[in-house]
C-alpha cells in the first residue's frame, strides 16, 4: 500500500553526496556542481545512474536494500468519520527501486529540488486489521493482504538548510513533503468476516471496483509516515558532510 518511493528520496540524496573523496565514491555516481545551471538534468542522471545500485543497498552511502523495501507497522487509520481503524503491520513493497525520475527542479542554490517520479509497478504484502465502515462498507477483518499497484506518481519537495559552524558552511535537512498520486491496482484481504468466502470476495471487488476512492482514503498516513522514515535517513547521510562538499561551486 505504499509506494513510496519512495524510497525516492533516498536515492535522490544519496546521489547528492557526490563531492566527498573520489576514492570512498562508487565511480556510478556523478558529480553535480551547484552553479552548474542544469544541475536539475545532472542529478536526475546521476540519481538514474545509481538506480540499478539500489535494489541490494550501497553500504558504503549507507543507503538500505529496496528490494523489499521494510516498511513495517503502520496505524493507516483511527477512529475515521465513520469509526474506522486500519492498522498494517509487517508491510514489505517489491518494485519501488524501478522508479523514473519525470521532472525536476533545483531552486536556491541547489538548498531546494522538487521532482516528480512514477513507480510503475508495486507488489505489497502484509497483514492487516480493519474494523468499521469505509466507502458505506461494514469492513471487519484480520490477515494477510496483497497488493498490485501499478503508475503511482509522488511529488517530493526536499528543502535543505546551510548554517555555519566554526567558518564551515553545514548542511541539514530543513523540510521533506511526500504527496502521492495513486494509479491503478488491486488489493486482496484474506480472512473478511472470519474468512467468510461469499462476503469476502464482495469487499474485495467492491474495493477493486472503486481502487482510486478506497486508496485516496489512506493515503495521507502512508505519505507521512514515508516522510518520517527518510528524513531520518536523509539526516543521518547530511549530518557527515558540508555544503561544498555536497554541493561544490
Amino acid at each position: 500500500m505504499e509506494p513510496k518511493h519512495s524510497l525516492l528520496t533516498v536515492a535522490l540524496i544519496a546521489t547528492l553526496v557526490c563531492a566527498t573523496l573520489a576514492a570512498k565514491m562508487p565511480d556510478y555516481i556523478q558529480i553535480c556542481h551547484r552553479n552548474d545551471p542544469k544541475i536539475a538534468e545532472c542529478v536526475k542522471d546521476s540519481v538514474h545512474s545509481i538506480r540499478p545500485h539500489l535494489a541490494d543497498g550501497i553500504a558504503e552511502l549507507n543507503v538500505p536494500a529496496m528490494e523489499p523495501l521494510f516498511i513495517g507497522d503502520l496505524n493507516i487509520l483511527e477512529g475515521g468519520a465513520n469509526g474506522i481503524n486500519v492498522k498494517v503491520k509487517k508491510l514489505n513493497v517489491w518494485g519501488s527501486s524501478n522508479f523514473e525520475i519525470k521532472k525536476i527542479r533545483a531552486s536556491d542554490d541547489a538548498k531546494r529540488f522538487d521532482f516528480e517520479l512514477i513507480l510503475p509497478y508495486l507488489h505489497g504484502e502484509g497483514n492487516y486489521n480493519i474494523n468499521g465502515q469505509l466507502l458505506g462498507l461494514t469492513l471487519r477483518g484480520n490477515g494477510p493482504f496483497t497488493g498490485n499497484f501499478t503508475n503511482f506518481y509522488a511529488f517530493v519537495k526536499v528543502v535543505f538548510d546551510v548554517k555555519p559552524v566554526n567558518d564551515v558552511e553545514m548542511i541539514s535537512l530543513k523540510d521533506l513533503v511526500v504527496k502521492i498520486r495513486t494509479g491503478s491496482g488491486s488489493i486482496h484481504l484474506q480472512n473478511l468476516f472470519g474468512n467468510d468466502k461469499t462476503l469476502g470476495d464482495i469487499i474485495n471487488d467492491t474495493i477493486n471496483q472503486n481502487f482510486e476512492l478506497f486508496t485516496n482514503e489512506v493515503i495521507q498516513p502512508i505519505e507521512r509516515a514515508l516522510e518520517k522514515r527518510f528524513s531520518d535517513v536523509a539526516s543521518q547521510i547530511l549530518d557527515s558532510f558540508t555544503y561544498n562538499e555536497l554541493f561544490p561551486v
